[in-house]
């Protein structure tokens, strides 16, 4: 079984917890638990800074997507509309007439 990265989070925390509150049992045992406590304290921050930082890009993303298409669909009616000018100008049976329809389409 796999773990959400919720899960794997919060195993993390209780593991922090647990060697905080047995300090002292672990330490008869002759292990200071101080650095581990320290490692993994230091991995979480980085975790939860790397995982901020992936957010606000997929929000940057997610802005610059609605931004690039609202751009692509303003030169597209921009691009009609000139296929509409060129037609009032030279008739609808001239060939460029013809050509800008054809590649319209």
């Amino acid at each position: 079984m796999s773990l959400t990265d919720a899960e794997k989070r919060d195993f993390v925390a209780q593991m922090i917890d647990l060697l905080q509150q047995s300090n002292e049992t672990l330490a008869g045992k002759g292990f200071d638990p101080s650095a581990k406590i320290e490692t993994l304290t230091n991995l979480s921050r980085q975790a939860e800074t790397a995982e901020a930082s992936q957010q606000q890009a997929m929000a940057d993303a997610k802005k610059a997507t609605v931004e690039a298409q609202k751009n692509l669909e303003a030169a597209y009616k921009e691009a009609s509309a000139s296929v509409e000018l060129v037609t009032g100008l030279l008739g609808k049976d001239n060939e460029l007439v013809s050509q800008l329809r054809k590649i319209r389409n």
